[in-house]
């Protein structure tokens, strides 16, 4: 084959190649794990330093549903005494609850069951005349119980309902370096059931749903989670890599510093410091819009369930973690220009 051949066969093959590799630098926001890789890669090449294996790292596991789910006792008003009631407003209630439907109703929907019947039975106890005063009893004694019960009610509707439980374990993709997600709409909704958990005889069957519906369409939870892992396992790796240089002091090996040791400035500053660390700040900030929601559930929710309770000490002990390894990454850097005499910053 001629040279002039081979030369018209390579053309469309290299304009092809190139037209893709714009495509893939427009067309795609860096993910957060290639803004990390890309930092590791660039911390080796200035030490000259392998990078080392990365340390698996376990993400806190949400408790499955049996082991959240609550069972309150069902209790039933005989049919004779509900008709007492016909003249009540609870007595159409009553009638919901015990349709097919309302068997097998949505914790949110049975929820708000739950909450229109401490409403509605007092008023009707209240107001309706002619009722025997063994009814009477009856009606405040499952009223009682009812009130007794409704915590787990919520527990169900809120920690441990799947739609909310997805919020923390889907999200395997992480967050782009730069992605324009809702943060605030999704926090807002975070803080709305974390308020209808504290007040919830007042809060609608709509407004549950909304905010469910919110927090269930993003798993901002699952995300942050994921891309802490990316964060603790990059900046581990790199540590131990400026650690090394630190104690060998190879950048300033006879004293005075190496021009490597300006070009490793340059890594602090523009990747580290004005890429990197802007995203660690934005991942951590997510996690807390779900954390923060969370433990303010366990604590106004008056349900003892050790599951919850555990995955909420496993997301603090990993939050801690995270922040330590970022901590732990300025101090490797500043040890690295300490061992050489050197600002770390041009100042």
């Amino acid at each position: 084959m001629s040279r002039m051949v081979c030369i018209n066969v390579l053309q469309p093959m290299f304009r092809l190649a190139t037209f893709i590799g714009i495509l893939s630098l427009v067309g795609c926001a860096q993910q957060g794990d290639d803004l990390l890789a890309d930092y590791v890669k660039r911390v080796s090449r200035v030490l000259d330093a392998d990078i080392p294996a990365v340390t698996p790292v376990n993400l806190p596991a949400y408790p499955q549903t049996r082991a959240l789910r609550q069972s309150p006792p069902e209790v039933q008003i005989d049919v004779l005494d509900a008709w007492s009631l016909r003249g009540c407003e609870v007595f159409t209630l009553m009638g919901e609850r015990n349709s097919i439907l309302g068997r097998v109703a949505d914790p949110l929907i049975r929820l708000d069951y739950e909450r229109r019947l401490l409403t509605l039975l007092p008023e009707c106890l209240a107001t309706e005349a002619g009722l025997e005063d063994d009814l009477i009893t009856e009606l405040e004694d499952i009223l009682e119980l009812k009130r007794q019960m409704f915590p787990q009610h919520l527990f169900n509707a809120t920690l441990a309902n799947p739609d909310y439980q997805s919020y923390w374990t889907g999200g395997s993709e992480g967050f782009a370096a730069e992605d324009e997600v809702d943060f605030e709409g999704y926090r807002a909704a975070q803080q709305a059931l974390a308020g209808y958990a504290e007040q919830p005889l007042t809060v609608t069957q709509s407004q549950w749903l909304r905010s469910m519906e919110r927090i269930a369409g993003y798993p901002m939870g699952g995300r942050s989670l994921t891309a802490m892992r990316w964060a603790i396992q990059a900046l581990e790796q790199s540590e131990q890599m400026l650690q090394a240089a630190a104690k060998d002091t190879r950048l300033c090996p006879m004293g005075p510093p190496l021009q490597e040791l300006g070009f490793a400035r340059n890594v602090m500053g523009n990747v580290f410091a004005r890429e990197v660390q802007p995203w660690l700040v934005s991942v951590d900030q997510r996690f807390l819009a779900g954390y923060d929601a969370l433990s303010a559930m366990t604590e106004t929710i008056d349900v003892d369930n050790p599951a919850i309770d555990e995955y909420k000490i496993a997301l603090t002990h990993y939050h801690d973690r995270y922040r330590a390894q970022i901590r732990q990454q300025v101090e490797a850097w500043q040890a690295l220009f300490d061992a050489c005499g050197e600002q770390a910053t041009d100042s």
